[in-house]
């Protein structure tokens, strides 16, 4: 739609920029290798732009390491994180630096056999300089193509969910562990990005609940879909079960959607790039892993193992709001008590208060998510153990938070008309921003003076480390990178009326008689 694409896309460069500027606060508040994999990950990237794919075998290791062809700079890049990793006391000065050198040399990566996409884009850098700056640049273009898809989701939601709580469970989707992996060099980020930009684009055209809906809103769901089904060995797996929820979620909708033919080619070309990502996964073995370090006893039964699962759930919560340095480093408590109240109070609010159908959807899509979780991990146990972190599961548990504000309408249609827009808006904004800020200054005490005894993140520490530009830029930089991503959640969240013209959208689930045009 025509009237729409001028708004759209200046939403969707300043949210882009507030975004990026955020990761790039956790790229530099984060020391190089100081995040789960990502020295691994640096190999693969470097590797793919060089033109190697797979590698080769690396004898005496399991078959998901594979030996790369590298600069030498990387020879030694897996000594970066290794005086400090899993010691949140220690701070990251005594970490040594990598002497430069473009000498091809054998690297190995346990993620040799992943899909290509992602490396190809951020290994780019190692192609013109070889010193270990070169990671700074890969992580800086990892931000943008991540805060590419993040700024297109806020905008969707700005632009096409205004009359739901969309944007509130947006806000609370972003979570710090998102920004984290963003600013790094790691696929996850890029997942992450794609799954909630997949999510949020998906839930608005069901709101659209038209014939027609907007060729934009259709070429955003499709390619945020192809960019996450090419991502991991899972993607398409968390892709199906995102198309499988939004068609439970209003089927009527669904097939008028379906209707449309700009919306068939859509859905076709995310078929085709689905058996292109299916074929790849096979043939280069992608799921096969370096088994977990957390054992299981020998012979465990599928009781046990299950067990050992439902045990951990309170460990995944806590990992999808934010666990940081090498999951030595979780979100204080006042983030955990904010973030868990603020997804309360919009998940439960779902459930009471909208329809019948799309609350059970809701909580189907609770207990989907523990039972495809379980599935998983009962069918690898026994080679990998417990190979499992929150941030695999992320593409499938996003959809709680936005499917729960998609189907909520706005505080003032319903029972909660005491709450003004203002108030609902100034509590996710507070929630967001204190929260984002919070993690951030602590991830960042972790690295440059330890979670030890003091609390000065300025302080002079034994191998104290300093991010680039100084920690008291970094610190003043974050925070008004935060307090402008806060500050932006509440113009939109608080801006109430359409920005389409004349169009009176309806929430999921509601009779297309219920939509009307202000001109008619």
């Amino acid at each position: 739609m025509p009237t729409l694409t001028r708004p759209f896309f200046g939403l969707w460069v300043r949210s882009t920029c507030v975004v990026f500027v955020l990761c790039v606060g956790w790229s530099l508040a984060t020391p190089l290798g100081g995040a789960p994999d990502e020295p691994a990950q640096i190999v693969k990237a470097v590797a793919t732009v060089h033109g190697e794919l797979l590698g080769q075998p690396t004898p005496g290791k399991s078959a998901a390491t594979r030996t790369f062809e590298v600069p030498s700079v990387f020879q030694s890049i897996y000594s970066l994180p290794t005086c400090y990793q899993f010691k949140a006391t220690v701070p990251a000065g005594c970490a040594p630096t990598l002497p430069s050198g473009n000498r091809l040399v054998p690297v190995t990566s346990y993620v040799g056999r992943y899909p290509p996409l992602y490396y190809a884009v951020v290994g780019l850098p190692s192609l013109f300089t070889h010193s270990e700056n070169v990671i700074y640049f890969m992580r800086l273009l990892s931000d943008l193509f991540d805060a590419l898809l993040l700024g297109a989701a806020l905008a969707v939601a700005a632009t096409w969910c205004r009359r739901s709580m969309m944007f509130e469970g947006l806000a609370l989707a972003v979570s710090p562990l998102v920004f984290f992996y963003c600013g790094v060099v790691n696929p996850s980020g890029f997942e992450m990005a794609g799954a909630i930009c997949v999510w949020t684009s998906g839930l608005a055209l069901l709101q659209q609940r038209r014939d027609n809906p907007p060729r934009l809103l259709i070429a955003i769901f499709t390619t945020s879909g192809c960019l996450l089904e090419l991502t991991r060995g899972l993607s398409v797996l968390w892709m199906a079960l995102a198309l499988l929820s939004l068609f439970m979620l209003d089927p009527h909708a669904c097939r008028r959607l379906v209707a449309n033919r700009t919306l068939q080619r859509g859905l076709a070309i995310l078929g085709v790039v689905a058996v292109i990502a299916v074929a790849y996964v096979e043939w280069a073995r992608t799921l096969e892993i370096v088994p977990s370090t957390a054992q299981l006893p020998p012979h465990s039964s599928i009781a046990h193992i299950s067990q050992v699962i439902l045990g951990d759930l309170g460990g995944y919560i806590q990992q999808l709001i934010g666990v940081f340095g090498w999951l030595d480093t979780p979100s204080p408590l006042l983030t955990v008590v904010l973030w868990l109240s603020g997804l309360g109070f919009v998940v439960l609010l779902a459930l009471v208060a909208s329809r019948s159908r799309q609350s059970k959807v809701l909580l189907g899509l609770i207990v989907g998510s523990v039972l495809v979780t379980m599935g998983i991990l009962l069918v690898s146990a026994g080679a990998n153990n417990i190979a499992w972190q929150a941030r695999d599961g992320f593409p499938l548990y996003v959809g709680i938070p936005l499917v729960a504000g998609a189907i909520l309408p706005r505080a003032s249609s319903f029972a909660l008309s005491s709450m003004t827009g203002r108030r609902v808006a100034i509590m996710f904004a507070l929630v967001v921003g204190v929260s984002q800020l919070t993690d951030f200054l602590w991830a960042l005490r972790r690295n440059t003076v330890g979670l030890g005894s003091t609390l000065n993140l300025f302080g002079a520490v034994r191998h104290g480390w300093s991010p680039p530009l100084g920690t008291i830029a970094i610190v003043i930089a974050g925070t008004i990178a935060v307090l402008t991503y806060a500050g932006w959640l509440y113009r939109a969240i608080h801006r109430r009326d359409s920005v389409e013209p004349g169009l009176v959208k309806t929430r999921i689930g509601e009779p297309k008689s219920a939509m009307v045009r202000a001109n008619h």
